[in-house]
């Protein structure tokens, strides 16, 4: 019963959106972003890159946070998630902290929900939200005991540009 509580705030969130079709790649996702948001309650400046890997088969990941605190946290980290079916994604994290996290996520026509998990150190989840043409939320929670996830970082972006690959094919 504890895993379905778990599980509640995930599964509200997706039903909210259209699913995507099946190995389909999240093409609102895809592209170069920057943003603005904030990190443990501090001000941070975000970017991220989801982009096709070869053969257009999975999506590749790259995060990159600096906040203004001080001491000033950087924090960078790639996943790579390949579809296994049904809307769903699996992958891996791995962290400049050196942790690494076993990546399960959901795909719906304007939102991808993560779930991150490493048993030895932390779960957590990652909302990708679509909010407009070029514009992508993005929220992290963990995992805390007594089983609800509690928000750590937040920011909204926009899309600078394409990735190359889909440059040079014109999209």
């Amino acid at each position: 019963m504890t895993s379905a509580l778990l599980w509640l705030p995930v599964m509200l969130a997706i039903q909210t959106s259209t699913p995507a079709a099946d190995g389909e790649l999240p093409n609102w996702l895809l592209g170069n972003w920057a943003g603005k948001g904030a990190l443990f309650e501090q001000p941070a400046n975000m970017s991220l890159s989801v982009c096709p890997e070869t053969g257009d088969r999975g999506l590749t990941l790259d995060y990159q946070v600096t906040g203004e605190g001080n001491p000033a946290i950087h924090f960078t980290g790639q996943a790579d998630y390949i579809p296994d079916g049904k809307n769903r994604w699996r992958g891996r994290w791995i962290g400049s902290n050196g942790v690494a996290h076993d990546l399960t996520a959901l795909a719906s026509d304007d939102s991808f929900v993560a779930t991150w998990k490493n048993a030895a150190v932390e779960t957590g989840r990652t909302h990708y939200q679509g909010i407009a043409p070029g514009q992508l939320r993005v929220t992290d929670y963990v995992l805390r005991d007594g089983g609800r996830f509690e928000q750590f970082a937040s920011a909204e972006y926009a899309r600078n540009s394409a990735c190359p690959a889909l440059t040079k094919k014109g999209q």
